[in-house]
């Protein structure tokens, strides 16, 4: 049977992450994600200061802000009465550049390493798959699902399956879930979510126009705010998301998105959607983040509102931590002789 230190579930940014920190630190390991591809799903459109710093200490900033929108551009939030009627007010945000004048200027300890970024997790994806795909010390395998696990005082043994059907016994000393809300890891050790499921429903339009006569009519900004919605500029350019409370007593396949976007803006305009989604976000906590040998992270432990990116970016924050924990363990479990690293040159044992 094959063997690893730790198995990542869940291909996302907060797995993904977990990759890049454990193989830093000399850690092997495996990352599965059942899904063939990244996600084609806008989701979050910033990411923290925090997160920031910690994808530096990973050497990933440059790669990250390369697909980010402009680092001249601002991150302002616009509250209009229409995008063809009147702008309320105008929350000013510094753009990336100028957080770096900030950041020079206040060298007293009370500013971040780091600023922001503006970016989609559409494109944030492909970044950091094309990173852990290189990694030495990573399997990364993709359209691979996890179907169970057991554990004992050695490790965990889990049962992962193939696109194709084809059955695998995989044993590891570590196993995180970091597969999502509904996670499959969390639901094996039978650990429950407390708070409140279904905040709200919402439907999301994601959607492709370069009409900025309409789409930027008061200026570029970040968000455009109305009683009909929330307008999310995701790369300044030409890709939108419109986030709207979902329409009452209608079945989401018969919405007409199109009407929605035309009345939110306040006249026709030309546009080509690219998807929509009709979602709810949750308020939940898992009663526990561990069992024995086994953890969650990101969205499998905890679930927030996404407005100011707390699901992503908290997420990240997981799995920095948890990954120099385990790699502190994994390390002194390998000067007992008792873990055996594998590497895609080879194994290395003590």
């Amino acid at each position: 049977m094959k063997s690893v230190p730790v198995l990542i579930v869940g291909g996302g940014p907060v797995g993904m992450t977990l990759a890049c920190e454990l193989s830093q630190r000399g850690i092997a390991c495996m990352l599965v994600e059942r899904n063939a591809t990244t996600t084609c799903y806008p989701k979050m459109d910033i990411t923290n200061a925090r997160s920031m710093e910690l994808f530096r200490r990973l050497a990933l900033v440059d790669a990250l802000r390369s697909v980010a929108v402009p680092e001249d551009n601002n991150f302002d939030v616009s509250w209009v009465t229409s995008l063809t009627g009147h702008e309320l007010h105008r929350f000013r945000y510094p753009s990336v550049n100028e957080w770096r004048c900030l950041i020079r200027k206040n060298n007293d300890g009370s500013m971040p390493g780091e600023a922001p970024m503006r970016v989609s997790q559409v494109e944030i994806e492909p970044v950091l798959q094309g990173v852990v795909k290189e990694l030495p010390a990573v399997e990364a395998r993709w359209d691979v699902a996890f179907e169970g696990l057991t554990q004992d005082a050695e490790g965990v043994t889990a049962t992962l399956r193939a696109a194709d059907g084809s059955e695998e016994q995989l044993r590891c000393h570590y196993l995180v879930g970091c597969d999502g809300g509904s996670s499959e890891v969390g639901n094996c050790l039978g650990i429950r979510l407390h708070g409140k499921a279904r905040v709200m429903d919402r439907l999301l339009v994601h959607f492709h126009s370069t009409s900025h006569d309409v789409l930027q009519h008061f200026g570029v900004a970040w968000h455009y705010q109305s009683p009909k919605g929330t307008l999310i500029a995701q790369n300044d350019r030409d890709i939108w998301t419109f986030q709207a409370r979902f329409p009452q007593d209608i079945a989401p396949q018969t919405i007409d998105a199109g009407a929605m976007l035309r009345d939110f803006a306040g006249r026709e305009f030309n546009y080509k959607i690219l998807l929509t989604s009709a979602w709810t976000p949750h308020l939940l906590v898992a009663e526990r983040y561990s069992l024995d040998r086994v953890f969650l992270a990101g969205d499998a432990a905890h679930q927030y509102i996404p407005t100011g990116g707390y699901g992503m970016n908290t997420g990240i924050g997981d799995a920095c931590d948890l990954g120099w924990k385990l790699a502190a363990v994994c390390m002194a479990l390998l000067g007992r002789g008792c873990c055996r690293l594998t590497t895609s040159s080879g194994d290395r044992s003590a």
